[in-house]
């Protein structure tokens, strides 16, 4: 639907083969696990044998030193199925490249090849209940002791944190001089340790996206789960989060483009008194506009794709890459159930659409809401000129 020139013929040979492992492995069982409310554990393993988990990581982790474009590529077959529940990008290229970056020798190993194979489920925690992401307010504390931290408090809305075995914990070091709040530390926890309370949160939309609260009381980390160093969490937290709103906008543009192709085979279909629905103007010229839309905003998160292959992090890129996929995804979806009329909220078809309309909200909040991106993108054009 939309011209691309980022992928060579190996890339899209890769694309068949994860096609087929969703179409065949997850398709059918999908329905399933969305009124379950998680994806169960097999399917990651299958996920990680198949080879979707960590792709980029280096073979000698478990991982398969292939380029990033492989990633962009399962990412936006996920995206185009809206199987929002198996978010294998969230393990392979938002959690994983804390551990290749950050981690210890001994941490790698413990923890990177089964991150890969599947058999341990990763997570970030960084959300709170009355801040949201907006670090300066964040109450989780971290106690240095003897031995090792003590944690304490309470994180929300943390993707894969009911079934994680391992969260990235940050929280505010109580060290810090003059009770700094923007002075943070990175922890890896395990979930299997005393001083943690999980709770699985029911939603309206990505039913199958298992989300929980996470409640650390007391919780005692050993001294050899420090991520980094102390007290560098918040840079680290910011110079990782580029490739997570970059990942998300490739999920929400995948999806977007699938939902408008979905949404003119309808209009082209659906028979009037005159003809079909893209025979009206005012039809085809709010799917021009949404097509239009479509093509900016590929071409500019392939722009952003490129840089990042190059090593070139962008995070104001990656930021309004974000917004302008999410945001287009929400105005698709929502002129789906509109052009659909009654059967845009009856029947399979409704049930489809009002799902895609849901879940385009979503994605316009998590990873930095619509309203953050603004701010910080219209933040950092201070001093630019």
């Amino acid at each position: 639907m939309i011209r691309r020139s980022i992928f060579s013929f190996t890339d899209e040979q890769f694309r068949v083969q994860i096609g087929d492992f969703l179409d065949s492995e997850i398709a059918p069982c999908y329905e399933s696990w969305m009124r379950a409310g998680c994806v169960p554990r097999e399917a990651w393993i299958k996920a990680g044998q198949a080879g979707l988990l960590c792709r980029t990581a280096p073979r000698a982790y478990g991982g398969h030193s292939a380029p990033f474009l492989q990633s962009v590529v399962i990412a936006e077959e996920l995206g185009k199925r809206r199987f929002s529940g198996l978010l294998t990008f969230l393990q392979s290229d938002i959690v994983a490249p804390y551990f290749l970056q950050l981690a210890t020798e001994e941490q790698k190993l413990a923890y990177l090849p089964r991150l890969c194979s599947g058999e341990r489920i990763g997570a970030i925690a960084m959300t709170e209940p009355q801040s949201g992401s907006e670090v300066a307010q964040m109450r989780t504390t971290i106690s240095k002791v003897d031995g090792g931290f003590i944690l304490n408090g309470h994180k929300t809305h943390i993707s894969n944190g009911f079934t994680a075995d391992a969260v990235i914990v940050a929280g505010r070091d109580c060290s810090a001089p003059g009770g700094d709040n923007t002075r943070l530390t990175l922890l890896i926890v395990d979930t299997d340790m005393q001083g943690i309370k999980r709770a699985p949160i029911s939603k309206s939309g990505m039913q199958a996206l298992d989300t929980c609260e996470l409640i650390f009381e007391n919780c005692k980390i050993p001294d050899g789960k420090l991520l980094g160093i102390e007290g560098k969490g918040l840079f680290y937290l910011f110079t990782f989060l580029g490739l997570e709103r970059l990942m998300l906008s490739i999920y929400a543009q995948a999806s977007a483009v699938t939902i408008l192709q979905e949404l003119i085979h309808f209009c082209q279909t659906r028979k009037t008194s005159t003809g079909t629905l893209l025979d009206y103007q005012t039809t085809y010229t709010k799917l021009a506009d949404l097509y239009s839309e479509c093509c900016v905003n590929q071409a500019f998160i392939d722009t952003c794709i490129t840089e990042q292959m190059r090593g070139r992090h962008d995070p104001r890129s990656a930021s309004i890459a974000k917004l302008r996929a999410t945001e287009a995804l929400r105005s698709i979806a929502l002129l789906g159930v509109q052009l659909r009329g009654a059967s845009g909220i009856s029947g399979k078809s409704g049930e489809r659409a009002t799902q895609d309309l849901v879940e385009s909200c979503v994605q316009s909040i998590w990873g930095g809401a619509s309203e953050v991106l603004r701010d910080a993108v219209g933040k950092s054009l201070i001093n630019c000129i």
